[in-house]
């Protein structure tokens, strides 16, 4: 069955167009999707990463008992400054306060920042881990200064014009090429049908992810002309309307008191009256006065629609602010729907384990495409030079994007390995980057895609293992022994590191055992032509 398609000129200019928007941006690509597709569960290997989080949360942590100890133990501890606490979950069950401290007249204000453990009640000045934030911000290249994030947005960008072009040119034969998907055949036929089936499947969560990751980093050109025409340029206003519990004022001249209501209680009788909603974060202002006001983000996990907030005075306990799920307005909505389409934080454990599956299988989509468009080079209308030189391309995309999954395993058994060190974040982001150089470098030298898959399985495996054995080494949670201390994640992040090691090693097994899927080598000029184009497909 075939289905309308494009006229041949626009046939070729759409082509064009997607091969080279995919190509230029198909390593940039690989990395934002694999790194975040563990970024996903950032939350959930916490407690693997940072063993002091391995603790159970207790029944109630009494706020403002925790703000009184705070500024017992640092009398510059500003109450009247803004104050946000991240508050404690299954997954992170350590609370964190984030607030500043009184500023003498003519000096900078200084940020305080402290760690809770509502299990021992102990504070925690530093948070020595860095697994979950590295992988996290490698997904929008935030490490490069300035412009990795606006790099990431415009790959996400030119992504969304490779997705659409590409649905524009095989639309025409996309049943067909379903029918007859075969691994059978020549090399450029296997690559055309597995991107082209592989990348239909996964269309709707690639385009998805094209368009919000753009929007993400590039929110200031999508924004601007709203706020100009709109708001008139009001930049405040516009972000008040869209955090409504912001826009609630409090006054410099309001007087200090100590008779306020304790936050602790308002939130539970705001969570008793919606038990379905967890309260992720806090932001109080004016804690010490009577225009004091507490903020509390509301969100329902099981739904698409489930968040929210509300703003609660301090003094009488009034609602100022209501913005309960089923109340906001389409603006108010709008980001934040954004924000769970993108992370999948809306249907739970089960959601992210697709999305953790469909960003993997766009990576192979991704990787398929930059082979399909070495083989499509691989014919007689190139010279030798050319196809050599397209096959180092090849090559060095390949030793790049895979060496990822070796160093992401390293970057893992590294956090643990690495201990009781002051530059313990510095370090371990160094041995990842390091040795994600390293791996990439020893791909370069690889002279065959063949050799580049056998050994990035191989290494990529071995280090696999060697999570889980890091971990119980070092902490003495062994997989079993975390299971049955209710350690559940952490049990979990080992069984995960573990099977992925035993799969790779498998195929890397089976790969080695069929050399005879290696393609030429063109690496070297004394190969002929002739010897090269015996590899073309009819």
């Amino acid at each position: 069955m075939k289905l309308k398609g494009l006229s041949p000129g626009l046939y070729n200019i759409t082509f064009n167009i997607h091969t080279v928007s995919g190509i230029v941006i198909s390593f940039a690509l690989y990395i934002i999707f694999f790194a975040g597709a563990f970024t996903l569960f950032k939350d959930e290997f916490y407690q693997w990463e940072n063993p002091s989080a391995r603790q159970k949360v207790p029944g109630r942590v009494d706020y403002d008992q925790v703000l009184t100890s705070i500024k017992k133990s640092e009398a510059a501890f500003d109450l009247s400054e803004d104050i946000t606490i991240v508050t404690e979950s299954a997954q992170r069950p350590l609370v964190k306060i984030y607030g500043h401290l009184i500023r003498p007249k003519g000096k900078p204000e200084q940020h305080y920042n402290v760690i809770y453990s509502a299990a021992t009640g102990e504070f925690l000045k530093d948070e020595k881990t860095t697994v979950g934030e590295t992988l996290y911000r490698l997904h929008f290249f935030d490490q490069i200064p300035f412009l990795g994030r606006y790099l990431s947005g415009f790959v996400a960008l030119f992504f969304a014009f490779a997705v659409i072009t590409g649905l524009m040119i095989h639309w025409q034969n996309m049943l067909s090429k379903f029918h007859g998907f075969s691994m059978k055949g020549s090399l450029k036929n296997l690559w055309t049908n597995a991107h082209t089936v592989f990348g239909f499947l996964s269309l709707p969560f690639q385009l998805m992810y094209a368009i919000t990751g753009a929007y993400y980093m590039l929110s200031f050109l999508v924004l601007l002309p709203v706020v100009v025409i709109f708001y008139g340029g009001d930049q405040q206003k516009a972000i008040d309307d869209i955090y409504p519990e912001r826009a609630v004022k409090v006054s410099e001249n309001s007087p200090w008191t100590s008779k306020n209501l304790g936050i602790t209680g308002l939130l539970e009788k705001v969570k008793s009256q919606n038990p379905d909603l967890d309260l992720p974060y806090l932001q109080i202002k004016h804690y010490d006065r009577q225009d004091g006001i507490v903020s509390a983000s509301l969100e329902n996990s099981k739904t698409f629609a489930g968040n929210g907030s509300v703003a609660i005075s301090l003094k009488d306990g009034k609602l100022i602010s209501n913005r309960l799920p089923g109340t906001k307005t389409y603006t108010e909505s709008v980001l934040f729907g954004i924000s769970r389409l993108h992370f999948a934080t809306f249907a739970g454990t089960a959601l992210k384990i697709i999305y953790f599956l469909l960003a993997l299988f766009t990576c192979f989509v991704i990787i398929s495409g930059v082979l399909l468009w070495k083989e499509a080079r691989n014919k007689k209308g190139y010279t030798d030079q050319q196809k050599r030189f397209h096959h180092r391309v090849t090559l060095c995309y390949l030793a790049i994007s895979f060496s990822l999954f070796p160093a992401t395993a390293i970057l893992f058994s590294a956090e643990l390995l690495i201990q009781n060190i002051e530059n313990h974040v510095f370090l371990v982001r160094t041995v990842f980057f390091v040795s994600w150089l390293a791996l990439s470098t020893a791909g370069f030298m690889l002279k065959t895609e063949y050799e580049i898959i056998w050994f990035y399985l191989l290494i990529g495996g071995l280090f696999s293992i060697l999570v889980p054995l890091a971990n119980g080494f070092v902490t003495g949670d062994w997989i079993v022994t975390a299971w049955l201390k209710g350690l559940h994640y952490t049990a979990l992040t080992d069984v995960f590191w573990a099977a992925t090691g035993i799969i790779t090693l498998i195929l890397a097994g089976s790969v080695g055992r069929r050399a005879n899927w290696a393609p030429v080598n063109i690496d070297d000029s004394k190969e002929s032509s002739h010897e090269i184009n015996k590899y073309i497909a009819p």
